[in-house]
């Protein structure tokens, strides 16, 4: 993708053409030739060998690592070499639309469904992505409209993607681009819409931009807390202080198996981290069957039972499987995520062997942590979100670096640094002029709406209120207080 203007300048030059693209997860990060699993704040790119530090966030996550891809870095892409160099899912360009033409003129990616049907074969996990030059909701609204017919065109339906359909939102073309000048209050409404109508139709979405784009174009808070937020930042860390799933850490890597369209040699491709968490859900809705110790060949395609109650799921119907270096012998994991009044994911830790050890079927919820939910009302319930029991006057800990909010819910303001106390200050950080209450904060529960608890904070043994003072419990299969 391009990030910056900077990026699409280069891309002429090199390419003499303008182009553009819950269940659980065990921690770690993946090494180059033979990936590991092993907890860690930095960790190695499978795909350019640099080391890259990891938000403290993350810490327990497992990091699966993927590449995203357009027509111009996949000229007879062989996704079989891919996966085996370390390409656990793809993230691909569907539709694009001009930056140049100031009406709005979309355009199919040509290549982008040999690239599915070969990615698909290959086992990589599969994504895809639309280049949006919307300048308002109307118009983000008819390019997930023209993304999604092209999908259903090619018949690929929610049951056919572990990952999100994008908006790849950013600015392209200078002053001449159809971005131009676009305020924050149409940028992000042009967010919303898109993602809502990705979703209407069935699939997840999610917004892909810059660290820049993020923080001062669009609102992502305005977000729903089931979009999935994908930030890219050429460095070594990623500074975006709001939430984040996915980090394009570069677009310089050079993969096996991925050719560019001009040269038909390796060439310049675009990596990312996805984070996956590992925090227990206490109180699973769903019970998982089958073989933990499988052959190369069953490891392909493992096989579960996935019961909720009395209800047993139907692959592809109600959850879709995906692997995680489920391909080489060793540790590998099998992705599960839910489609449709299912929600959540979960990730089964497999032993890939030459032979499979043992027939029977066993139960695995003991070797995963999140799991598939069931959403009586999806609108209005957070898929895998914290089941502790707040009671008012209980007191708890933040196990992650919280906002502060006005309100019970994404759509209250964030509370500023400067408004609070000095004593509040102390158990807080100032991340742009906005309140972070910080990990391991002791708090006093005042009210609880849903998942969202209004808190006192304890500073030097006495307790402090907060202005604003509301906080998430957990969402998207994490526990933020227990």
């Amino acid at each position: 993708m391009n990030t910056t203007v900077k990026r699409f300048i280069r891309k002429i030059a090199r390419r003499g053409v303008a182009c553009l693209i819950c269940l659980c997860m065990i921690a770690g990060a993946m090494a180059f030739a033979a990936p590991s699993f092993a907890a860690a704040t930095t960790s190695k790119s499978p795909f350019n060998g640099k080391t890259y530090a990891h938000n403290s966030r993350f810490n327990g996550n497992l990091i699966v690592h993927g590449v995203d891809v357009s027509y111009w870095q996949s000229k007879n892409c062989d996704w079989n070499v891919a996966k085996k160099a370390g390409v656990d899912y793809a993230i691909l360009r569907v539709t694009y639309t001009n930056f140049g033409p100031r009406s709005l003129k979309m355009n199919i990616d040509s290549h982008f469904e040999t690239n599915f049907k070969k990615a698909r074969a290959a086992g990589v996990m599969r994504g895809v992505y639309v280049f949006s030059q919307a300048k308002n909701a109307t118009e983000a609204k008819r390019e997930a409209e023209y993304a999604v017919a092209r999908l259903k065109k090619l018949g690929i339906g929610p049951k056919d993607l572990e990952l999100p359909v994008y908006m790849d939102y950013e600015f392209s073309g200078g002053r001449a681009g159809r971005l131009y000048g676009i305020s924050k209050t149409n940028a992000t409404n042009a967010a919303v819409a898109f993602c809502n109508t990705i979703k209407a139709y069935g699939y997840q979405p999610g917004i892909y931009a810059n660290l820049l784009f993020l923080r001062n174009t669009m609102d992502p808070s305005k977000l729903g807390s089931d979009v999935d937020i994908w930030c890219a930042q050429y460095n070594t860390s990623c500074g975006l202080a709001s939430r984040y799933g996915k980090w394009q850490y570069a677009s310089d890597a050079k993969i096996a198996g991925i050719y560019s369209t001009l040269t038909g040699l390796r060439g310049k491709t675009d990596v990312n981290f996805w984070y996956l968490n590992k925090k227990v859900n206490a109180k699973p809705m769903t019970v998982i069957k089958g073989k933990t110790t499988l052959s190369l060949a069953d490891a392909k395609n493992p096989k579960f039972t996935i019961t909720n109650g009395k209800t047993t799921l139907k692959q592809g119907t109600d959850y879709i499987v995906g692997g995680i270096r489920n391909n080489r012998k060793g540790s590998a994991y099998a992705y599960i995520k839910g489609i449709g009044k299912y929600g959540g994911y979960a990730l089964v830790p497999l032993t890939v062997a030459d032979k499979t050890a043992g027939s029977a079927s066993t139960n695995i919820n003991n070797k995963c942590a999140n799991y598939l939910t069931y959403k009586s009302n999806a609108q209005s319930t957070y898929v895998g979100a914290s089941t502790t029991k707040f009671k008012n006057g209980g007191e708890y800990t933040t196990v992650d670096h919280l906002n502060i909010r006005s309100g019970a819910g994404t759509g209250y303001a964030k509370t500023k640094y400067s408004a609070l106390s000095a004593n509040a200050k102390k158990v807080c950080s100032n991340e742009g002029g906005i309140a972070v209450l910080k990990k391991g904060t002791k708090v006093k529960v005042l009210e609880v709406k849903s998942n969202w608890i209004r808190v006192q904070v304890k500073v030097n043994g006495k307790w402090e209120t907060l202005k604003g003072a509301w906080i998430c419990t957990g969402t998207s299969g994490e526990t933020y207080v227990k």
